[in-house]
């Protein structure tokens, strides 16, 4: 009879010991996830912006650079337009020496608030023009 009891005993503490520490595993779960997902548009918004960058470098358009900028990122098209692509050369046209310069600017909205309701991510690339 005195092991039975134990053994109730010991599972009632399991439990409490399994509430105290599920909410600490959720947060550091919830965490990696929201950190990976603004990673990943890091990422994206940096792949984006070396293609804008060597569009510039080859095609010396603006209008071209901001587009292939804004094509190479589809996963952030609905939110990515041309007001959030900046693509300018380091001199006044992209000529052989100088180097095209392209930002991207995005403010991603977070899906559980753990690092705020939105974080402003930046983008850039950069390339030779004429290279």
């Amino acid at each position: 009879m005195f092991r039975k009891s134990t053994r109730k005993r010991e599972r009632g503490a399991i439990a409490v010991e399994f509430a105290l520490v599920v909410p600490l595993l959720l947060l550091i779960i919830v965490g990696i996830v929201e950190f990976s997902r603004i990673y990943n548009v890091q990422i994206t918004l940096n792949q984006a912006a070396r293609e804008g960058a060597r569009a510039m470098a080859v095609h010396n358009d603006t209008a071209t650079a901001q587009s292939q900028a804004i094509t190479a990122a589809p996963g952030l098209s609905p939110a990515l337009s041309a007001s959030n692509v900046s693509v300018t050369p380091s001199s006044g046209s992209c000529g052989a020496g100088t180097e095209a310069n392209a930002t991207i600017t995005y403010t991603y909205s977070t899906l559980t608030g753990f690092f705020g309701r939105s974080v402003t991510l930046t983008g850039k690339g950069a390339m030779q023009c004429g290279g």
